[in-house]
């Protein structure tokens, strides 16, 4: 059959591209290849199921096959063949491929339209069209992705396709797989191409990732999973309350007749299996879990599958793996390949090692001479080690950064193993060490966040999780690598992290950075007693110190970093006049008053962070007036409730005029109670770029004007706004253009009213909250909204919605939740460009249907980059495509 081998000879040619691109440059974009290979492999299922009927249309449109077939392929090649011949100027090669662009995308268009022909035949016959590859397209689908992401898995390939297999395999009962395999080896890597796969998203209708580690809490993981399935989206704060049996049976009912998808990453024990696995039902439906795990005696106890066990990369792929990371697209220069190939050999196999060897070549000069060097002195402290680790590769990394990236990664090692460490934290924490070098034209974050782009360009620490603007939010440390940091930390004295138990003077007092970790003993209501030691510690982290007090001595004056569960004196906190940064968790029912006035006292002191459950107090608490008087503060931060900011004192100078401190430093104030907008207020914090305010139950005798809401538009920096009130707070309140995020809450507004929102010209996150807009009706301004990538809706009595894709021409995610009277999304929201992805959180039935239907109309436009993911309570399945 000519059309069925003309569909195969191109798909093997397009395949080739992916697997071994040519050496030189792109032969075309990848994203042109994905599109026309899908629809090869469309076309080829459809001629197998047809390859008997005889029909006018089905020879018809084989004819159409075998033309535009022969004529990609011709296409394709030619241009393969000039590439390798190099015989074009930059000027004719730029015009030759545009040409070549415009002519394969003719023949893109004319696969796609016989693709829709060969759908209409089908539908003729009564077959329903399920938007699902062959298991002959799962491999050709994962390389795409991997070629494309930070995570390809060079050397897996057959691993991931038996894996997949597994997963969609015809057993009906639940199956746990395990992956096995020492540290470095790629088992989380692995797992996760297997979860973000569109295949695996398809073919499961829940699918939720939780990281166990060492030391593990199931009253945690069994949050992590109820957070990630979509429970405790829009609010949830009383199921955090929940003991561990009640938060297993919510999650069994979440999982009950659904067919999910668990993985649980970086198993240490069965013992934390034995505590979870009765909450995850065999719903009879073809459910899964897949398990990670270093330890083989761990994966034994899964019978149900046997455990997958992941080897060292051979040779070849060990250099296929280091030239992807090295040079990306380029090819080796014949110079280095000799002794490039030596230093992969002394990585073992090791994938981690060879990412991080390459992630120090490909910063660094390219030269014989140096890479020479690199060889040698990665053999012979190999040679040296002999534990099959590769620690010293790991450790040449880090002696060959920059200078000034040294501090900021052996800094890493603060964290717990596998914490998910939020970079927001991470940053502040960097800026109050001191430990980064200033640069006149950028500020201390930014020059952070610089510095943790470079580490993440250079494979020493991975991307977790990114924002709703698209900026790293979340990033996490291998455990190889954090003990590379614990190593270099404690040798160079940089940092020390101890257990509990495991405290002494000897430790307390030769360290500058104490980091305290809850023990595997559980220690309750205790007070940490460091008043006896003499200590030059200028920064005390506690973690996860349930229930546990500090007395700290007179001799912490030095200290700059205090991050701990609770105060437990007052006067204690007035010695630490060189404080920088201080995160503590209160209680709801803890008198803050005294800790913060003496806080107010303290002038070096540039981040306050105050975590816990205070939202339930009635009574703000106030600020002190001396706040305004802090002129090194950055950020001031209640993660929960919220402050009365009082106006700026009345300071006199001696010649009689009044001194204002401008805080130019000041960046974060979240959140306010009812605050003030002033002509001085915004005069002192010219460069505030975060502000959170709440408006509600005024004194008596005040109104909006007392407020003076109109001078917020003078605050020109201001990116991220969250609004707070009762009352139509758009009304009283002018928005900076500045503006990128707006977060609105109980705010009442009538959809109308939101022309004000739209307008902003720079607002790319939308988040209305909790009855923030209220109204049956929403007609959106056409020409607004320009810049908007993420729009959030929860709790909202909106049931008529009318917009086309002009009104929201960039967004990229639309999240709902709890729009019970919603009828429906406009169809004109799927016909967005740039929308990548449709949340439902228990909406109506209605709503629900009018998503499905725009994912099914993008499927048949050959669309397959759109999500749709619906959670309902009443219906006994989540989609998710």
């Amino acid at each position: 059959m000519a059309a069925y081998a003309s569909l195969l000879s191109i798909g093997h040619i397009l395949d080739q591209l992916l697997q071994h691109p040519p050496r030189q440059t792109a032969v075309l974009d990848e994203a042109q290849i994905h599109s026309l290979l899908e629809n090869i492999i469309f076309l080829q299922e459809f001629l197998e199921d047809f390859s008997l009927t005889r029909r006018d249309e089905i020879r018809a449109l084989e004819e159409k096959i075998v033309i535009s077939a022969y004529a990609a392929e011709d296409i394709i090649e030619s241009r393969v063949v000039d590439q390798i011949l190099e015989d074009s100027e930059a000027g004719s090669e730029r015009s030759c491929s545009t040409l070549f662009c415009q002519d394969l995308q003719k023949v893109i268009e004319e696969f796609s339209s016989m693709k829709k022909d060969a759908m209409k035949i089908m539908k003729t016959e009564g077959i329903e069209i399920v938007q699902q590859p062959t298991k002959a397209a799962t491999a050709s689908s994962f390389l795409r992705g991997a070629s494309n992401s930070k995570n390809a898995m060079v050397g897996f390939d057959e691993d991931l396709v038996n894996i997949m297999e597994t997963l969609t395999g015809d057993e009906s009962n639940l199956q746990i797989l395990s992956i096995v395999g020492m540290g470095g080896i790629g088992k989380t890597t692995l797992a996760k191409n297997v979860f973000d796969n569109p295949l695996i998203e398809q073919h499961f209708d829940l699918h939720a990732w939780v990281t166990i580690s060492q030391q593990y809490s199931v009253h945690e993981i069994l949050l992590g999973l109820l957070k990630k399935i979509g429970v405790l989206a829009g609010g949830g704060e009383e199921i955090t309350q929940k003991n561990d049996d009640e938060l297993g049976l919510l999650l069994h009912r979440s999982l009950f007749d659904r067919r999910y998808f668990i993985v649980t990453d970086d198993m240490w024990s069965i013992e934390v299996w034995d505590a979870i696995k009765r909450f995850f039902p065999d719903n009879n439906n073809r459910s899964r879990v897949m398990v990670t795990s270093r330890l083989s005696n761990v994966a034994d106890n899964f019978r149900s599958c046997t455990p997958h066990q992941l080897h060292f990369l051979d040779e070849d792929q060990s250099w296929a793996l280091f030239c992807d990371k090295v040079f990306g697209q380029e090819s080796c220069p014949c110079e280095l390949e000799k002794v490039g190939k030596k230093i992969v050999r002394n990585c073992r196999g090791l994938p981690l090692a060879i990412v991080a060897i390459s992630g120090l070549l490909a910063k660094s000069s390219r030269t014989v001479e140096y890479w020479e060097y690199v060889a040698e002195n990665t053999y012979s402290e190999l040679n040296m080690g002999g534990d099959g680790l590769c620690p010293e590769v790991f450790s040449l990394s880090y002696k060959h950064l920059p200078v000034h990236l040294k501090p900021c990664f052996l800094y890493m090692a603060i964290f717990p193993e596998d914490f998910e460490i939020r970079v927001s934290r991470l940053v502040k924490l960097w800026v109050a060490e001191g430990i980064l070098k200033p640069m006149s034209s950028r500020s201390l974050e930014e020059i952070a966040e610089d510095n943790l782009k470079d580490l993440i360009d250079r494979n020493l620490i991975q991307v977790h999780g990114y924002g709703s603007r698209n900026k790293i939010k979340t990033c996490t440390i291998h455990d190889l690598l954090r003990d590379l940091c614990l190593r270099e930390a404690q040798k160079e004295k940089f940092l020390r992290v101890t257990m509990m138990d495991g405290l002494d003077s000897k430790i307390i007092d030769n360290n500058r950075r104490l980091i305290i970790q809850q023990s595997s003993k559980l220690y309750r209501q205790q007070v940490f007693d460091a008043r006896n030691f003499a200590s030059c510690t200028h920064s005390l982290i506690c973690w996860e110190l349930e229930s546990t007090s500090i007395k700290l001595p007179v001799c912490f004056r030095l200290l700059r970093v205090l991050n701990m569960n609770d105060f437990y004196s007052c006067e204690e906190i007035l010695q630490l006049v060189n404080l920088r940064y201080i995160y503590f968790v209160a209680s709801w029912n803890q008198n803050l008053l005294n800790p913060l006035e003496s806080l107010s006292l303290l002038r070096n002191l540039q981040t306050i962070i105050i975590a816990g459950t205070l939202c339930g107090s009635v009574t703000p608490t106030n600020l002190p007036a001396e706040i305004w008087e802090m002129p090194q503060l950055r950020h001031l931060k209640m993660e929960e409730g919220d402050f009365y900011l009082p106006d700026p004192p009345s300071t006199n100078s001696k010649n009689g005029r009044r001194d204002i401190l401008v805080m130019k430093n000041l960046q974060t104030l979240y959140k306010i109670r009812n605050f003030r907008f002033t002509d001085e207020v915004v005069h002192r914090m010219p460069n505030l770029k975060k502000l959170g305010i709440a408006y509600y139950r005024f004194p008596s005798g005040f109104g909006w004007d007392h407020y003076e809401g109109y001078n917020l538009i003078h605050l020109r920096n201001l990116e991220s706004l969250f609004l707070n009130s009762f009352e139509n707070v758009l009304q009283n309140l002018c928005l900076p253009r500045s503006l990128k995020k707006l977060t609105l809450q109980y705010c009442r507004v009538p959809w109308e009213d939101l022309t004000v929102v739209g307008s902003l010209p720079h607002l790319e996150v939308l988040n209305l909250i909790g009855d923030a807009v209220r109204g049956r009706e929403w007609n959106p301004v056409e020409g607004q909204f320009l810049q908007l990538k993420s729009f959030q809706i929860f709790y909202s009595d909106l049931v008529e919605w009318t917009a086309d894709s002009s009104h929201f021409p960039r967004l990229e995610k639309l999240t709902l939740g709890y729009l019970e009277f919603l009828k429906e999304i406009p169809d004109g929201i799927g016909e967005i460009q740039t929308l990548r992805s449709i949340s439902f959180v228990f909406c109506s039935d209605s709503a629900n249907s009018s998503a499905e239907k725009i994912q099914e109309e993008q499927l048949e436009l050959g669309n397959y980059d759109l999500r749709v993911r619906i959670v309902d309570a009443d219906r006994k399945k989540c989609l998710v495509g």
